[in-house]
């Protein structure tokens, strides 16, 4: 066997080696796919279904026993959902009575019913991923899931236990309810039944974590967000990107073509240490695109960024924990040490 010939045989069967590896062990283990020995069960109460099935006057009749059935969270929904005051209020059972018997929203509430069923596949992927959290962050706390109809306005609302969803806001970007009431386009990206359990965990994480790094610009904001998707990576591991931070095929393909420019224009432009409010709710709140990098970009694109700098801080510190993640305040530490460069 000749040199040229040794080459190629050896250059063949380290393919032969790659490629063997890569069927029986994958190309790349998903760290997050883990065994979750302890499952979580989560409580979930049908507020729609108690409210919409029984007819109004029966509903208004015994309106004070909802308060006392559901006293974490009735007062809040009547309040802050679907904003009909308390029943202190003089028009309150007026108001009431219009908001159950709106043929729009009786309409929706039965495709909710349609599309949701009886919660149990939704119940089941959030009691996989707060399984996945537990095992990350031992002694969080479960919260209880409330399933409500709010007239369309808020999609997920918090308290300290309780996470009350909104099921008429995850119809379907293309239910035409939301054409009738001109919800906006870019909202509707959110509005898939698939991602109602991605926005359940995703508001769980931000109201249970807040940043508190003692610098706050817009390098800590983007890096506090890219925490929060990191923490989805554990809570959603086999989930795709664009799923995890509830961006379309399109946005997720736009954000990774793109980053180089971007990171390119925060530093040129001095932003990622502005501590102005405006501008960084610019690039990490929710928004049909982000003004300095033209229409076609997704908003949040700089929590995007911030998710891919914790990810290169967590590979290149393997021996930190989630929990310890969300313990350090410093966030300059995390963006200096992942060593981020997207060139």
């Amino acid at each position: 066997m000749n040199v040229l010939t040794s080459v190629r045989f050896f250059k063949s069967l380290f393919i032969l080696t790659v490629t063997a590896t890569e069927i029986f062990t994958g190309c790349s283990p998903n760290k997050f796919d883990v065994e979750v020995t302890e499952p979580v069960t989560i409580n979930v109460t049908r507020l729609d279904s108690a409210m919409f099935e029984p007819v109004p006057d029966s509903v208004i009749g015994n309106i004070l026993d909802f308060y006392t059935q559901y006293p974490q969270l009735f007062d809040i929904y009547m309040r802050r959902i679907v904003r009909l005051g308390g029943v202190e209020s003089r028009y309150y059972n007026d108001y009431l009575r219009l908001f159950l018997q709106n043929p729009d929203i009786r309409e929706c509430y039965d495709s909710a019913k349609v599309i949701f069923g009886d919660f149990g596949q939704q119940k089941s992927e959030i009691e996989k991923a707060f399984g996945y959290i537990r095992f990350h962050i031992p002694g969080f706390r479960v919260p209880e899931v409330y399933t409500v109809i709010s007239g369309f306005n808020e999609s997920i609302l918090m308290t300290d236990s309780v996470v009350a969803v909104s099921l008429d806001k995850f119809l379907g970007s293309g239910s035409y309810f939301y054409e009738r009431v001109a919800l906006q386009r870019y909202t509707r990206k959110r509005s898939n039944p698939e991602l109602l359990p991605i926005e359940v965990v995703r508001n769980w994480a931000l109201s249970e974590y807040e940043n508190r790094d003692s610098i706050r610009n817009m390098a800590s904001e983007m890096i506090f967000h890219g925490k929060i998707l990191y923490l989805m990576d554990a809570a959603f591991p086999k989930s795709k990107d664009h799923y995890k931070i509830s961006y379309t095929l399109r946005d997720i393909e736009w954000a990774k073509k793109n980053e180089s420019n971007m990171w390119a224009f925060l530093i040129d432009k001095k932003l990622l240490f502005s501590t102005d409010s405006r501008e960084i709710r610019k690039y990490v709140e929710d928004a049909p695109f982000v003004p300095a990098f033209r229409e076609e970009s997704p908003g949040r694109v700089g929590a995007w960024i911030g998710w891919q700098i914790v990810r290169g801080y967590m590979e290149r510190n393997p021996d930190v924990t989630i929990q310890e993640l969300f313990n350090i305040t410093d966030h300059h530490h995390i963006l200096i040490e992942s060593g981020y460069s997207p060139y």
